[in-house]
């Protein structure tokens, strides 16, 4: 039997306070928590964005950034980043640097749960073919930076609010 997922508790300055199961955090009351988002590149400058399967509890099917994730409980974010591409999307990454690594936010989902997280927002490279894991990815597109701005700022609807408020930062 596999344990669960485990999550960081953090306090607001961002220090760790503890840790959770991962499906019991995320409720109407979910704790801060440590987490990060990695937009990936490929060698022709193209950004990868994923739209989130149906069967994720917050935000089924609306477009993302390219992944998402948790760092285990010590465990260093690039490992966890390293670790998330591959299950994820099937890629391995290079060239891994932190973009917004002050980067937090709060987000109330239309089922009412919420997302709560200082998440640190990595941009990474690719050559591989991305293979997604049907489990976490509906599908995926390869976009110019700029295309994707504008489908953000054009149908905020249709994406994960937390990439349209990287997005603003990243401009």
């Amino acid at each position: 039997m596999t344990a669960p997922e485990q999550v960081v508790l953090v306090d607001d300055s961002g220090a760790a306070v503890g840790t959770a199961d991962k499906v019991s955090v995320h409720t109407a009351e979910t704790p801060l928590h440590l987490a990060f988002s990695c937009h990936v590149y490929n060698d022709a400058g193209e950004v990868l964005v994923t739209r989130r399967a149906l069967a994720k509890l917050t935000w089924p099917g609306v477009w993302t950034n390219s992944f998402c994730g948790h760092p285990a409980p010590g465990e260093e974010l690039e490992d966890a980043i390293v670790r998330r591409g591959v299950f994820e999307l099937g890629i391995t990454l290079r060239d891994i640097e932190v973009v917004l690594p002050d980067f937090r936010y709060r987000a109330v989902d239309a089922s009412g749960i919420v997302e709560n997280e200082v998440c640190p927002v990595f941009r990474a490279v690719t050559s591989d073919e991305v293979a997604p894991n049907p489990d976490e990815v509906a599908e995926f597109a390869w976009v110019s930076p700029a295309s994707l701005h504008e489908a953000a700022v054009a149908a905020p609807y249709a994406f994960s609010p937390w990439l349209g408020w990287q997005l603003e930062q990243l401009r």
